[in-house]
This record gives structure tokens, C-alpha cells and sequence, in this order.
């Protein structure tokens, strides 16, 4: 299956602005906004005029950039986190057990609907209680951080 909003890409030119940790290029092709993330940008000094090359891969609105070739033939690369659709257990994402805020909202008296909902630093879940919906927010320790109560059941 091919991604239609993505693809393989290459661009030489001249760095005609700098923001960032994206910089805009002039070449062949045109103007593009290429992207080194915040990440790949560490080390990395660019400046208006400077001659580079780079691939990566074309979004809509500029090149993510895989790898920086500089005037003087240095190459860098430039590594972006995997992307798989969700958003569990990521560098910002500790590993946690989603059965401890559900075992922690049904001792606080709450019925629980659906599968918790991983945050960076918490769960979110719904729960029945005193016939009302609730909207949880439970810490990854187990603690319940908020609720707020949605509306009557």
C-alpha cells in the first residue's frame, strides 16, 4: 500500500531563512521548508546562504529531513522517533498497567466503562458513581488525580 501523503524526496539549494529548527531552501525544484526536528537540529548551525542537500521524506508542507549533506560534504542524520499511531509507552511515556487505574477507580466506588485512556503522566477513564458519569484522571501510581462529573447516568 502506497501512502499518498508521503514520499521519498531529495533537494539541493541555498538556505535562503533559518527558524528554528526548519530552514527554507532555494533550488531546482523551488522553495521548500525543510524540518530537522528539535532533535536533529542540536549541533547543526545553518545560515543564509549556505549551500546543502537534503532526503527525507515530502509532507504536504515541507521535507522531513533523514539526512543533511553540508557544502563541505559532511553528512548528517537526522533520526525521527518511530510513528505507529499511538501514543503508549513513548520517551515521554513511562511503562504503566491500565488495570491499576481501573482497579483504583472501582475501589473508590466507580464503575468503569470503556479501556483507560493513556496520557504522558496519567490515565483518563469513565466511571459510574452515585448515579452519575464521571471522567477520572488517574495518576500512573494509582492515584486518583480529578474528577468531574459528566453528567446523570
Amino acid at each position: 500500500m502506497t501512502d499518498t501523503t508521503t514520499d521519498l524526496h531529495d533537494a539541493a539549494g541555498t538556505v535562503w531563512a533559518v527558524f528554528g529548527h526548519r530552514f527554507a531552501l532555494d533550488g531546482a525544484g523551488g522553495r521548500i521548508l525543510a524540518d530537522l526536528g528539535p532533535k536533529g537540529a542540536a549541533g547543526i548551525t545553518l545560515a543564509v546562504g549556505d549551500r546543502v542537500s537534503v532526503q527525507g521524506t515530502r509532507k504536504p508542507s515541507e521535507i522531513k529531513v533523514a539526512r543533511l549533506t553540508l557544502a563541505d560534504g559532511s553528512t548528517r542524520t537526522i533520526d525521527w522517533p518511530e510513528k505507529d499511531g499511538s501514543k503508549k509507552d513513548g520517551p515521554d511515556h513511562p511503562p504503566a498497567d491500565p488495570a491499576l487505574a481501573i482497579r483504583a477507580a472501582e475501589a473508590a466506588g466507580y464503575t468503569v466503562a470503556g479501556v483507560p485512556a493513556r496520557k504522558p503522566k496519567h490515565f483518563e477513564l469513565r466511571g459510574a458513581k452515585d448515579d452519575a458519569e464521571h471522567e477520572l484522571h488517574i495518576a500512573l501510581d494509582g492515584q486518583i488525580r480529578k474528577t468531574k462529573r459528566l453528567a446523570a447516568a
